[in-house]
């Protein structure tokens, strides 16, 4: 008679562990194999299988001669193992490699693959019972890799198209208001003037209201100039980057009453690219903004570095309240940074800004030479 623990139809929790890990073994993505001291596969799991040619699930008896015959493995750089040293010798004899680059290719097959290969040794802390071998494939992580890369690049030629047709609208606007609105403004204060000389002494209510029609175009006309000034800053279309930068300074200046300087290397610079001069005024335009609105400085230093052979660099240095580089970059509702990395990064360059509470902070600018044109690919 047997008893319930005879019964060899009993399902154990040793008998559901084992199925259990039986199943998980076999469906990791990672391709793995068991191999016992007497060099038999003991387990290999689909994965494995699949990179071998066998179809999942074969439960035929192999041994590490056979798989062998079935997966070639070389070194990153293609070349044979030494005698003794290839992965399964190792796990046969029970030793040990931790994760390394290597080549697999299925026997009778072109195909070959980067993979990540490990052997690492299994005993029950008396005895070695054999070797997990494991190969995970590395040409995904590399495909991946590469259409992101492909991507981050297509993104940048985007922001760039998206730059250039935003330039070249706030030029068409500029110059409409300067040509059409400009004009017209210019010739109603010259009616008005006329009127004003037409009308007889004693008209001295009528003479009133032009004199403050006249005050209205006059003022008008400047917030038009402005508007002009900020669609297209005139200075970078009539002189150099470094004039522009200048009057930019002197405005800032005398509008906030903040110490600002500017220095150039060389001052005889060479005038860099539209493209990288547009984003360096306007970086410095939002620079100069977040200074006088957040940083309650006393001081601002600004340098800009350029030659026809090496990459233009700008920064700017204030003495101010400090950022909180993260949580400024992270918070809600502000553009100001972002919009600032996103132009230069349209260019393939890079900005940095640091900064400490109480220590200020720092805008540094680098654009690589070539960039208006890679920017337009």
């Amino acid at each position: 008679m047997t008893t319930p623990d005879d019964d060899p139809g009993r399902v154990t929790e040793a008998t559901v562990s084992s199925a259990a890990f039986a199943a998980a073994f076999a469906t990791l993505p990672t391709a793995a194999a068991i191999i016992a001291p007497d060099k038999r596969v003991v387990i290999m799991n689909d994965a494995l299988a699949l990179m071998c040619g066998l179809q999942p699930g074969d439960t035929r008896p192999i041994r590490v001669a056979q798989l062998a015959g079935l997966l070639e493995l070389r070194d990153e750089d293609g070349s044979l193992f030494p005698d003794g040293s290839s992965p399964l010798v190792v796990a046969a004899a029970g030793g040990r490699i931790g994760e390394s680059p290597m080549i697999a290719r299925t026997v009778g097959t072109s195909e070959a693959r980067p993979v990540l290969c490990a052997v690492v040794p299994i005993d029950d802390g008396a005895s070695w019972r054999g070797a997990l071998l494991t190969i995970r494939d590395r040409s995904g992580a590399g495909a991946d890799q590469q259409a992101l890369e492909e991507a981050q690049a297509a993104l940048r030629v985007l922001v760039a198209d998206r730059e250039r047709v935003q330039a070249e609208e706030r030029r068409r606007i500029a110059r409409d208001l300067h040509d059409d609105l400009q004009q017209s403004l210019a010739a109603l204060n010259m009616r008005l003037g006329m009127a004003e000389s037409a009308l007889d002494p004693d008209a001295t209510e009528a003479r009133r209201w032009l004199e403050e029609s006249q005050r209205d175009v006059i003022d008008a006309a400047g917030a038009t100039r402005r508007i002009i000034d900020d669609l297209r800053p005139q200075g970078l279309y009539h002189r150099p980057l470094l004039g522009a930068l200048r009057d930019l300074t002197e405005a800032f200046r005398t509008r906030t009453g903040v110490a600002c300087d500017l220095t150039a290397e060389p001052e005889s610079m060479h005038e860099p690219p539209e493209e990288i001069a547009d984003c360096i005024y306007r970086i410095a335009q939002e620079s100069l903004t977040n200074v006088a609105k957040h940083a309650d400085a006393t001081a601002v230093r600004m340098r800009l570095e350029f030659t026809p052979a090496g990459p233009a660099r700008f920064t700017v240095i204030d003495d101010g309240r400090g950022l909180d580089v993260p949580t400024a970059q992270h918070r809600v509702g502000t553009y100001g940074l972002l919009g600032m990395s996103e132009r230069v990064r349209a260019l393939n360059g890079h900005m940095r800004v640091t900064g400490a509470p109480g220590r200020g902070t720092t805008v540094e600018v680098e654009i690589p030479p070539g960039a208006s044109a890679e920017g337009h690919v």
